[in-house]
């Protein structure tokens, strides 16, 4: 999947900045980090996310479009997230959040049992909504820190492109740190 440009993003909101529905094909798997998510919408709480962003990671974030929700809570939407760490390589990318899948379910627990890991994919199942993150190349350090504070906020595990790997946002820090 090609990365989403902001022009054909816009195009595919309402006034509100909120997805409409079917504007947008959703990444699969593959091309995406699934951050597993405890909520039960889809709504971009950028105002946490940036707490959290902040204290945790020394990075800004922020959104190209700003959303007003007022009563709505979105099974699906997607923002285009603005993401500035202090020293590190920054840039754009989009994040979707939809109603988590059984496939979804299924990659975690392959995951959790080729890494060896024990309890991930059974938070997991806990959580309701996912958020994918796209990727724009194989080691996108951009979307990998971008899936790191969402795991960090949502409170649940962050999945690799391809399934191949499901892990936490303390593993995801230690991958920021490595390099």
């Amino acid at each position: 999947m090609r990365p989403l440009d902001e022009t054909t993003f816009r195009d595919a909101l309402d006034a509100r900045g909120i997805l409409r529905e079917g504007a947008l094909a959703l990444p699969g798997l593959a091309d995406a980090f699934t951050v597993f998510a405890q909520r039960a919408d889809s709504r971009f709480e950028i105002g946490e996310w940036r707490g959290h962003s902040e204290r945790f990671f020394a990075t800004r974030i922020g959104l190209t479009v700003e959303k007003r929700y007022e009563a709505e809570r979105p099974s699906i939407d997607a923002a285009r997230v603005v993401i500035a760490p202090v020293g590190g390589e920054g840039g754009t990318r989009t994040a979707w959040g939809r109603p988590r899948e059984d496939e979804d379910i299924r990659a975690a627990e392959d995951a959790e049992t080729r890494s060896g890991t024990r309890g991930l994919a059974l938070l997991a199942r806990r959580c309701a909504h996912v958020w994918l993150v796209e990727v724009e190349r194989e080691d996108d350090r951009v979307a990998l820190r971008l899936a790191a504070i969402l795991a960090g906020v949502l409170l649940g595990p962050i999945l690799a492109p391809g399934a191949s790997l499901i892990f936490g946002p303390k593993t995801a820090r230690e991958k920021l740190a490595a390099t």
